[in-house]
């Protein structure tokens, strides 16, 4: 048996063996009826066991996880960069197959980092799979670190588009390049996963801060909040598995232009939608709702209020429309 055989062979001894075990349905959680529950939710997963080492052993573990994710209800995991060794194949291939036959099984997304093999070139590749098992897109790494011996992304940063939200995906060394997270706020997600070979730590939390997204490092596993502070209430299911429930619907909301609306929609839906807290020194609200059924970012529609994101981004567009023009704001 040739060695490119007898991997084939071991790979799919691999996958057998992983899907073999039968989820019944007592030992299942239900995934989250988003219908039943306040704001916008999904429950997400960082598994965060490490960059690399051999093939066989890590995509093994790999799908162990992902059996650890489903069955807890997850609706999106996302695995390490490069996760499981670092031989590149193409999109799909024989670890984005096996990866979609988990996200199937279990009616969940997966973010699968590969090492890609693109005609003649290579990527550091985190490849996103849906609910069904299909390939819905792929992010390559922009900032490839030295020693990568891998092509530089030219398709810069992208958004992906789920049943739950908007997502971005950055990679590992991508944390030290600002624009790159400005971007994923240009493109409005609502959740950016970091596959990663080493922690980053507090940058993470900056962005969180400034851009008012979730951001879920699959490096150490700490869950930061749209606030900019690292999650406590995290379920940790086994080793180096981190699981919690985000609520995507809690929105920011300026002061500016907003107070009055603001005020009708607190007494119109009182009980229903409450200040989760007042920044006094930023002047703003952060809004969420706290009945099923109710979202903050569909009653900002109807009272015309604008959140702070787009508050934002229309001044920026709109002041330098004026600059260019020379015009007065």
């Amino acid at each position: 048996m040739t060695g490119i055989r007898r991997a084939s062979y071991v790979l799919a001894v691999l996958i057998a063996a992983g899907l073999s075990r039968a989820v019944g349905p007592q030992s299942q959680k239900p995934q989250l009826d988003r219908t039943k529950l306040p704001g916008r939710q999904v429950k997400v997963a960082a598994i965060c066991i490490g960059f690399g080492g051999n093939r066989a052993a890590k995509l093994k573990l790999a799908i162990d996880h992902l059996h650890t994710a489903g069955k807890n209800g997850v609706d999106i995991a996302c695995l390490p960069e490069e996760f499981a060794g670092t031989t590149a194949e193409k999109i799909p291939g024989p670890t984005t197959q096996a990866i979609a036959k988990l996200a199937k099984q279990y009616n969940m997304y997966v973010v699968c980092p590969i090492r890609e093999q693109a005609g003649d070139k290579q990527y550091n590749t985190a490849v996103l799979i849906d609910r069904k098992g299909e390939v819905a897109g792929f992010y390559r790494k922009v900032f490839i670190f030295w020693g990568e011996k891998l092509h530089c992304s030219r398709d810069g940063v992208k958004a992906f588009d789920t049943d739950f939200g908007r997502i971005g995906i950055l990679t590992c060394f991508d944390l030290n390049f600002a624009e790159l997270w400005q971007e994923c706020d240009n493109k409005n997600v609502d959740i950016v996963f970091w596959p990663s070979a080493y922690g980053g730590g507090s940058p993470m939390n900056a962005y969180a801060t400034l851009y008012h997204y979730y951001v879920v490092p699959v490096g150490a596993g700490n869950i930061i909040d749209i606030t900019g502070k690292t999650l406590a209430d995290v379920e940790k299911p086994r080793a180096k598995q981190f699981i919690t429930t985000l609520d995507l619907d809690r929105t920011f909301i300026h002061h500016n232009f907003n107070g009055g609306k603001v005020r009708r929609l607190l007494a119109d839906y009182k009980g229903k939608v409450v200040v989760e807290r007042n920044y006094g020194m930023e002047q703003w609200w952060l809004l969420k709702a706290v009945k099923p059924g109710v979202r903050v970012r569909d009653l900002c529609r109807k009272y015309k209020i604008e959140t702070l994101r787009e508050y934002q981004h229309r001044s920026r567009k709109q002041i330098n429309e004026a600059r260019k023009a020379g015009r007065k704001i």
